[in-house]
């Protein structure tokens, strides 16, 4: 039996390294540019404000879109969208070269007109975006349940996060050394994206998990449990990415005015990357967090603690640990939103285009907001707001648990029953209170499938 498993979990991820390249190519190429976007900003003339705009721009354009992206999610093929989305936005990424060079090449710095030119640019990609990361991450993790979904989850959060490891770091050496260099470098990763998403083909995330009907495992969850960590889940990732909107766009500024360098804040940023990745690919790996709802408040209770850390913090030995806790505790929230939000869900692609609103939202907010604060209030009032916003999510985590408390509880955890059966057609959902899922057996008939639920 164990054989049998292993097998499976092999053949769902062997045809689908194309788009895992991809991933990492796009994130490569995103990490680059956008950890030395606020030196880029602040080199053609931008201020604090522009440089929380230009990430807010980017991420407002990326859910407009994605409202458009989540209708048609589904109905048309995700190999002809993200293939668009990777052209337009390196068609965006080539503007910016453009504008950047012009600005520095002729001595036009400070020019509104150019610097709110790469504001619409970088609106512009975002835009495009939202046709790549949706479309890609219902496709990776389509037609699996379990123990599967887990591991193709993982695999695909620890691509782009190894990319946030390598990326931060390139970009802060080369915007050291030139401002048009990460730009540039972008560009050249999303020409091998575009590349790598040409390799692959309609059946690269559908690859059988059996060729022949096996044993699945039939998985219920109690739906009230279910919800509950859902929404708190929901609520961390919305909180860690306004605490992210913040630390990005405004530290960098905050970082270098003490006299660091700009490869130093790389280096820092790839310590986030590090301990981001690490949680991911552990998370992704391993259940034991599944369904503890204790563990999702105490993310937000970490991530304070790092912005209170950067906001008394004066040295390398105060940023560092800052850095590590907010690395760890973004990745468990993004893993918990990603798992919960997947988890028994019939609509996974909707479920994938609400994880990008909520971290669309939550960029918007820390990022517009805080280059506002830090330019009319103070260079710190950016952080405080964060911990307000943290503040606020962990009791709204609290009134969620205990305003959908009358639901059906369990005491086995969230996993009411986990039994073995081979596939067969499903019977009536007698249920009450409770969602079955059996992993969808597929064949080798192109394009076939056979799915159980209960």
């Amino acid at each position: 039996m164990k054989q049998t498993f292993s097998k499976r979990v092999s053949q769902a991820l062997a045809n689908v390294w194309p788009l895992y390249g991809a991933v990492f190519a796009m994130a490569i190429s995103l990490s680059v540019l956008w950890t030395a976007m606020p030196f880029i900003i602040r080199n053609i003339g931008g201020t604090e404000e522009h440089v929380g705009y230009i990430w807010a721009a980017n991420m407002l354009g990326y859910m407009l879109c994605l409202l458009f992206a989540a209708v048609i999610l589904g109905h048309i093929n995700p190999r002809h969208t993200t293939r668009t989305a990777a052209a337009v936005m390196f068609l965006a990424t080539l503007v910016m070269v453009v504008v950047v060079y012009y600005a520095i090449a002729h001595n036009q710095i400070g020019r509104p007109a150019l610097i709110w030119t790469i504001i619409a640019a970088g609106a512009v990609a975002g835009a495009a975006m939202s046709l790549f990361w949706p479309f890609l991450m219902s496709w990776v993790s389509a037609d699996y349940e379990g123990a599967i979904l887990n591991r193709r989850l993982g695999t695909y959060n620890g691509m782009w996060s190894a990319a946030a490891i390598i990326g931060p770091l390139i970009g802060g050496v080369l915007v050291d050394m030139s401002t048009l260099g990460p730009i540039v470098v972008g560009v050249t990763c999303l020409a091998i994206c575009f590349l790598l998403l040409c390799l692959s083909h309609d059946g690269s995330a559908g690859t059988a998990a059996s060729v022949r009907p096996l044993n699945a495992p039939e998985i219920c969850f109690d739906k009230g449990l279910l919800l509950r960590l859902k929404w708190m889940a929901r609520i961390g990732l919305f909180c860690s990415w306004v605490c992210l909107g913040v630390s990005r766009s405004q530290f960098a500024l905050l970082f270098t005015g003490m006299g660091f360098s700009e490869t130093q804040f790389g280096i820092i940023i790839t310590i986030f990357g590090i301990c981001n990745f690490l949680v991911l690919t552990g998370a992704g790996r391993l259940g034991f967090w599944h369904f503890k709802p204790v563990l999702l408040l105490g993310v937000q209770m970490l991530l304070a603690l790092s912005l209170v850390l950067i906001i008394f913090g004066r040295t390398l030995w105060a940023f560092i640990p800052a850095f590590v806790i907010m690395g760890s505790g973004f990745g468990f929230a993004y893993s918990s939103h990603l798992y919960y939000g997947a988890c028994s869900s019939k609509k996974r692609s909707s479920q994938m285009a609400i994880h990008e609103v909520t971290i669309s939202l939550g960029v918007i907010l820390g990022s517009g907001a805080g280059g506002y604060l830090s330019r009319n209030f103070g260079i710190y009032w950016p952080y405080w707001f964060a911990v307000i916003v943290l503040a606020l999510g962990l009791i709204a985590q609290v009134v969620v648990w205990f305003v959908l408390r009358k639901s059906l509880r369990t005491p086995s955890g969230g996993v009411l029953r986990t039994k073995t059966r081979t596939a067969q057609p499903a019977p009536a959902n007698n249920n009450r209170g409770q969602v079955c899922i059996v992993p969808s057996q597929r064949t080798e008939g192109r394009g076939q499938k056979t799915e159980d639920r209960l």
